[in-house]
């Protein structure tokens, strides 16, 4: 690791990382809006989201590497509000009695889901990063701050997992089969992580650009691993 570079907790969000939480944010929010969409992709049936979504966890890594825990933990509580709202705020509009029923039914097609989902989308999200953040500032102290590429990988295989699994068993459990949930989980995880695997070149070049832009590269020694 460069010399040059702070190890030094922060604890106040710079301009730099404000532009990657608000990146952040809004893929978290498309993925959302586009997952009502089904494509095909060679043997597999995905959702629009799945382009989207790991892109979620990349930005994760990326914040957590560079900028540490706790600011990235205040990160994805911003943005667990910022999708509670969106959900409360949709249900709200389709609520309302529109002029024009084409597109009161459009957006009832795009927006409109159960309570289950919006719960599931939430804590799998929530649980889903913060595991992935915990587990790549752990090891990133135990590595003395070597080898991202390995905590990169590591910290996302049982977040991803996770993350579907909470997800599949909150919104469709007892309406798919336990066989159909443990498949979807795993192809989804498994995907997603090759997803990862697959960007971690452009990955690495991102945090070595940033790291060197804000000559900052937390390691989490002797922090309190809080969710607050």
């Amino acid at each position: 690791m460069n010399s040059e570079l702070s190890k030094n907790k922060i604890e106040h969000a710079t301009p730099a990382f404000i532009f990657l939480s608000v990146l952040y944010g809004a893929l978290l929010i498309i993925s959302n809006i586009t997952v009502v969409k089904l494509v095909k992709v060679g043997p597999f049936l995905l959702t629009a989201a799945f382009f989207t979504y790991p892109l979620v966890y990349v930005l994760s890594d990326i914040m957590t590497e560079i900028y540490g825990y706790r600011l990235s933990i205040k990160a994805i509580w911003a943005n667990f509000a910022a999708q509670a709202l969106m959900s409360i705020v949709f249900a709200f509009t389709l609520s309302l009695n529109g002029t024009d029923p084409d597109i009161q039914n459009a957006m009832a097609t795009l927006f409109s889901t159960t309570w289950r989902i919006v719960l599931g989308s939430l804590t799998a999200y929530f649980i889903g990063d913060w595991l992935n953040s915990y587990i790549l500032s752990r090891m990133k102290v135990a590595q003395k701050g070597k080898n991202f590429f390995l905590r990169a990988m590591a910290s996302s295989l049982p977040a991803h997992f996770i993350d579907t699994a909470l997800f599949n068993l909150i919104a469709f459990g007892g309406v798919w089969t336990s066989g159909d949930i443990l498949r979807n989980t795993l192809s989804e995880s498994s995907l997603a992580s090759v997803y990862e695997f697959l960007v971690f070149p452009l990955t690495f070049i991102v945090v070595r650009y940033w790291k060197k832009l804000e000559k900052i590269d937390v390691i989490d020694e002797g922090i309190k691993y809080s969710l607050f």
